[in-house]
């Protein structure tokens, strides 16, 4: 079996063992005002990767828990994932969600934020009434994190950073913070001293997660334009990487930013840059470090078949942009 195929069967497993969301709209308790449950739909039925989910189940394998004892956190990450993005794009001001207008396009900022809030209150109720106490702990650390995140990330807008340590710490807040807990449901139902491991190995991935994101944002992709990021006043990891070795592009988007814009001849500069060999060179290396990353920690887990599966989706993740 080809490493492709693996991770094939591993998603189209995970996918069987929660295919009962495809047909669940909204959150276990039935909201009152079915405003909130629809706004909560224009997101979850278009469905998603649902990595989270699959790590929830991926990270239980090895301890033979029933799939059925799952369920509830799988639906609590998805949950609040959901809530994430309903807020994102209102911050955001996005138009489009996943192929389809935003949910803050087709009603309008309040309904978004107050329904995400439901969804996020409702897990954490479920969690409390259902869930491992540790796990319920962890999901409220996660939403501290997440919070503290966007705020982050808000402030920095039209600012360049100083370091690459406002990265490290942007994306183990936003990105990893979910993955860290979707991989410790299992280790922390079973007490296993795994659980250690799999948070690194989430926490790892995240940050190479996002990375690859940035890459593709700069490039652009068939549905998305390039230098998205940058266009909203976002300089992400890998522009900000470019700009340390163009110090034109530097002063150009430094005295954008001032007047919080970007102009097209920043963005046009930055796409130049970027393609150059010198810049190729440093963020496939860096590409490739991050991948190493990643790898540490899994040499530490028990389940050969686990340790595999998750060195495979590195692989796969590093090669979408490669």
């Amino acid at each position: 079996m080809t490493p492709q195929e693996v991770l094939e069967r591993a998603f189209d497993k995970g996918q069987k063992y929660f295919e009962w969301l495809d047909t669940f709209h909204g959150p276990i308790d039935k909201p009152i005002v079915e405003t909130v449950e629809k706004a909560c739909g224009t997101i979850w039925d278009r469905k998603g990767k649902r990595l989270r989910c699959h790590f929830v189940y991926w990270f239980s394998e090895p301890y033979q828990i029933p799939p059925k004892n799952l369920e509830l956190y799988s639906w609590a990450v998805e949950a609040i994932h959901t809530a994430t993005l309903l807020h994102d794009d209102v911050i955001d001001k996005a138009e489009m969600r996943r192929a389809g207008p935003s949910a803050n396009q087709i009603f309008d900022n309040t309904v978004p934020v107050l329904s995400g809030d439901y969804l996020m209150s409702d897990a954490i109720h479920q969690l409390s009434l259902k869930g491992h106490p540790l796990l319920l702990q962890g999901m409220c650390l996660a939403l501290k994190q997440l919070s503290q995140g966007e705020i982050l990330q808000y402030q920095n807008q039209f600012k360049v950073a100083d370091s690459e340590d406002y990265y490290r710490l942007i994306y183990d807040l936003k990105t990893a913070s979910l993955l860290k807990w979707a991989a410790s449901v299992g280790p922390t139902l079973v007490d296993s001293s795994d659980k250690i491991h799999a948070i690194d190995f989430a926490i790892a991935y995240g940050l190479l997660y996002q990375f690859t994101d940035d890459l593709l944002d700069i490039r652009g992709t068939h549905t998305k334009n390039h230098s998205q990021d940058l266009k909203e006043g976002k300089l992400n990891w890998a522009a900000w990487k470019v700009l340390q070795n163009d110090s034109t592009l530097r002063n150009c988007l430094i005295e954008d930013f001032t007047e919080k814009k970007v102009s097209t001849t920043s963005i046009n500069r930055l796409q130049k840059s970027f393609h150059t060999n010198s810049n190729q060179k440093q963020l496939h290396e860096f590409l490739m470090l991050a991948k190493t990353d990643c790898m540490k920690p899994l040499q530490f887990l028990k389940s050969s078949s686990l340790r595999y599966l998750c060195s495979t989706l590195v692989d796969f993740t590093v090669n979408r942009v490669c």
